[in-house]
C-alpha cells in the first residue's frame, strides 16, 4: 500500500471510530471518488473531494448539509451522513449495496417525483435559508444565455464543429431566443418566494437500485437554491434518462403541479425548455472544451469518431426540443 492510501486509510479510520480492513474504489466523478471501506461493523461509503483549481464550490460542506436535511426531513432515499473531516476533505456515509440503474422500471419514476415534491416541500422548512445557490443556478433567462454563451465561447477550433455550431446549434439558439426577447430586454431574477432547494443533476444516472428493489439517490453536492423549472427541465431533458413522451408530460404536470404557481411556471417552462436543450447540446460537446481538449484522440480518424457520436446525441436533443 503506497504512503497516500495508508494516509487516507489512517484518517478512515479516524472517521469511522473503528479498524478499516479494506478499502475498495467504488466510482470516481470529475470532482470526487467514492471509496468502499469494510470494516467489522459492516461496509461503510468514504467520498474524497479534492480540491479543484478555480472551484469557488465547497461540495463537502454543501452536501454534508443536503444529506442532514435530507434526512431530518424525511427523505430517507438519500445516504445519511456519518461523520466529515475538512481538513482532508472526507466525507463518511452509509454504503447502499446495489446495482447503477442503467433502465428505469415502471414504478422508479414514480419514486422519484416523489422525492423531487418533498424536497420542493422541505424548501419551507426552517434551516432551508442555509443553502446557497445550486451549481450553475438559473433564476433568469439572460442566466440561462449567459450560459449558453460561455459554453459556444468555450470549445477549440474545429472545424467539424464549427459548421454544427453555425448551421445547426446557433440558429436553433436565436429563434429560441426570440420567444424570450422581452425577458432579457428587462432582466430580472426570479422571486425568492418562486425558488426551490433542487438536487441538481438529479436522476436515474445518480441512483441505485437497493436488493429489496428500493432506489436511492446519490451525489448532492450540487444541491441548492434554483429555480425549480430547471429541475424539471433537466430532469426532462438529461441525456441519460432516456424518457419517453408519455413520462416526459407526467414529470411536468407533476412537478409544476408541485408548486405554488403552477399556471407560470408551466409558461415558464414552455419558453425555457429549448434553452435548456441547447444547454445540454453543448454539454454533450464538452470533450471539444479548451480544457478538456486535451484529452482528445491525436489521431483525426479517432477525434472525427469522437465528434461524431456526440454531435448526434447534441443534434437529436436540438431537434426533439427546437
Amino acid at each position: 500500500m503506497d504512503d497516500g492510501r495508508i494516509a487516507l486509510a489512517q484518517q478512515a479510520e479516524a472517521l469511522a471510530g473503528v479498524p478499516v480492513l479494506a478499502m475498495v474504489p467504488a466510482g470516481q466523478g470529475a470532482n470526487s471518488h467514492i471509496v468502499r471501506l469494510e470494516t467489522q461493523t459492516g461496509p461503510l461509503a468514504l467520498k474524497v473531494y479534492p480540491r479543484r483549481p478555480g472551484d469557488q464550490r465547497d461540495r463537502l460542506e454543501v452536501e454534508w448539509q443536503a444529506l442532514r436535511f435530507l434526512g431530518e426531513s424525511g427523505l430517507t432515499q438519500a445516504p445519511r451522513a456519518i461523520a466529515r473531516d475538512d481538513a482532508n476533505r472526507l466525507m463518511l456515509m452509509e454504503w447502499i449495496d446495489g446495482d447503477i440503474i442503467t433502465r428505469h422500471q415502471p414504478g422508479d419514476l414514480d419514486d422519484a417525483l416523489r422525492f423531487v415534491e418533498g424536497i420542493f416541500r422541505a424548501s419551507q422548512d426552517a434551516g432551508a435559508s442555509s443553502f446557497p445557490l445550486a451549481s450553475e443556478a438559473c433564476l433568469s433567462a439572460t442566466e440561462i444565455c449567459r450560459q449558453i454563451d460561455q459554453r459556444f465561447n468555450s470549445f477549440v477550433d474545429y472545424a467539424p464543429l464549427d459548421r454544427a455550431l453555425g448551421d445547426i446549434v446557433k440558429p436553433a439558439y436565436a429563434a429560441a431566443r426570440t420567444t424570450i426577447a422581452s425577458e432579457l430586454v428587462t432582466p430580472s431574477d426570479l422571486a425568492p418566494s418562486e425558488r426551490r432547494l433542487i438536487p441538481a443533476d438529479f436522476g436515474f444516472h445518480n441512483a441505485i437500485r437497493q436488493h429489496d428493489g428500493t432506489v436511492r439517490y446519490i451525489d448532492f453536492d450540487y444541491f441548492g437554491w434554483d429555480d425549480p423549472v430547471k429541475c424539471i427541465a433537466d430532469f426532462v431533458v438529461h441525456p441519460a434518462m432516456s424518457l419517453d413522451a408519455d413520462e416526459r408530460a407526467k414529470v411536468v404536470a407533476r412537478l409544476t403541479n408541485a408548486l405554488p404557481d403552477s399556471v407560470g411556471a408551466s409558461a415558464r417552462l414552455r419558453r425555457h425548455l429549448p434553452l435548456y436543450a441547447i444547454r445540454w447540446a453543448l454539454i454533450l460537446l464538452n470533450a471539444f472544451r479548451k480544457d478538456r481538449a486535451a484529452a482528445l484522440p491525436a489521431d483525426e480518424d479517432a477525434r472525427s469518431t469522437v465528434f461524431v457520436r456526440q454531435w448526434q446525441k447534441a443534434r437529436d436533443m436540438i431537434e426533439r426540443y427546437r
